[in-house]
């Protein structure tokens, strides 16, 4: 006979339960605790190990992580975040976390970003997806398992072209910091940043990099690593290079990207920044 000693926490979770009484081998995730049991439970053995690991931010690596709210050490950036200025159409925005108004989908900015996501994933041009996010909590274990930020449009505004107007409160695009790797590697980050296809060209993925630069050295990352910069997007490659990014991997055939010829493969480029030589007087 053996005994299994088990958090008041976890006596309440039936899915950990199920899975201490089948004597299941290996790790069952449950929120942010996992249950790790000993395989030698499933034979019959009387030694049984049960313990309780509560799951570590820096395990999560770029596609992975636990769903949060974007505000991960939000302290260390509070004197950046929230941050306005004016595109260079005149249109007055500010860049800050997103806003989770529960019960209200139409104002809640969860849903907002992941339907800008889903967007670009059916584009298929710029992010090596190919599934959408079906669920927010699935969207948010993605993309707000740390540090993640909108850009707001202030006011109502129209642009010179009297042709893209914006309401007070409409998300322009997003951006999101996280480690790239996992454990000892966890200090190198990871960026990932959408424009809604209307309001491109405008400057918003310009100001998100800026800003992105500035939150990743006050988050306390080392450097900066962004692993598929496809070569198709020419806008974005100029745009990381014309700030300060350098280029120091390509990957050939990396990539069957919607629009390309059938069998074509694209290009990507791995871009790294080194963040401690980001000036501490840098502002986006």
């Amino acid at each position: 006979m053996f005994r299994c000693i088990i958090p008041s926490t976890l006596q309440r979770n039936r899915a950990a339960a199920k899975a201490i009484a089948s004597g299941c081998g290996g790790l069952q995730t449950l929120s942010a605790t996992a249950v790790v049991l000993d395989r030698r439970a499933i034979c019959g053995l009387s030694a049984v190990r049960v313990s309780v690991l509560t799951t570590n931010r820096s395990m999560t690596t770029a596609y992975q992580g636990i769903p949060g709210d974007g505000k991960h050490n939000a302290h260390l950036i509070s004197d950046i975040i929230p941050f306005q200025t004016t595109l260079i159409d005149g249109r007055r925005v500010e860049v800050d976390y997103f806003r989770h108004v529960e019960d209200d989908i139409e104002e809640d900015e969860y849903y907002a970003g992941m339907a800008l996501m889903n967007l670009i994933i059916r584009e298929g041009r710029s992010w090596p997806f190919d599934q959408e996010f079906e669920s927010v909590d699935d969207w948010r274990g993605y993309f707000l398992s740390h540090s993640a930020f909108v850009v707001r449009a202030i006011n109502n505004e129209m642009d010179s072209s009297k042709k893209d107007s914006s309401r007070s409160g409409e998300i322009l695009g997003c951006f999101y910091v996280k480690p790239n790797y996992p454990g000892r590697c966890s200090h190198v980050c990871n960026g990932g940043f959408i424009t809604a296809p209307r309001f491109r060209r405008l400057g918003v993925g310009r100001l998100m990099g800026r800003v992105f630069l500035r939150a990743a050295k006050d988050l306390g990352y080392k450097s900066s690593y962004f692993n598929l910069v496809f070569k198709s997007n020419v806008g974005s490659v100029l745009m990381w290079e014309s700030l300060g990014f350098e280029r120091v991997a390509v990957l050939e055939n990396a990539a069957a990207l919607e629009g390309m010829e059938e069998g074509e493969l694209d290009t990507a480029y791995g871009y790294r920044y080194d963040l401690e030589k980001l000036p501490d007087n840098y502002r986006p």
